[in-house]
């Protein structure tokens, strides 16, 4: 502590700023910025988002067709939505067979009951295909539809 002058009003606040500074002292700034920085980590997280992909997907098929955002924001709304659908139904089939593996069954079941009608049977076709050549090791070549 340094000395002060006796001044009564000047006194009051001075000692007042060296009691304030000494609590606040006890966290360090390193410490504040690293859990700002933990935080910030963790909100950039929570979004999930397909645009990257769908952007790679559309470049690989059809380079010289562009996508509007709008039209790019309503493909990942409704990827996002189908992915949600099919793992609140994934996990729904896990708890009730109590098994901590994804087999080909269960995604086979989780089709079925997440799509309808004729969909439901080009889709189930379709995923046959997926795993057939990747358990061969081949290359993927895209299915015609």
């Amino acid at each position: 502590m340094c000395f002060i002058p006796y001044e009564p009003t000047k006194f009051l606040e001075e000692t007042y700023f060296e009691i304030e500074d000494e609590l606040t002292s006890s966290i360090s700034t390193n410490e504040f910025i690293a859990t700002e920085r933990y935080r910030k980590r963790k909100q950039r997280r929570e979004e999930l988002s397909f645009k990257p992909y769908i952007l790679r997907v559309k470049k690989a098929k059809t380079p010289s067709m562009q996508l509007s955002s709008n039209a790019l924001e309503d493909l990942d709304n409704l990827i996002s939505s189908v992915y949600q659908m099919y793992s609140s139904e994934l996990k729904r089939l896990t708890s009730l067979t109590k098994k901590k593996n994804l087999s080909i069954k269960d995604v086979e079941t989780a089709t079925k009951l997440c799509i309808p009608g004729k969909r439901k049977d080009s889709a189930m076709n379709f995923g046959r295909y997926c795993v057939n050549f990747q358990e061969l090791g081949m290359k993927q070549t895209p299915m015609e539809v």
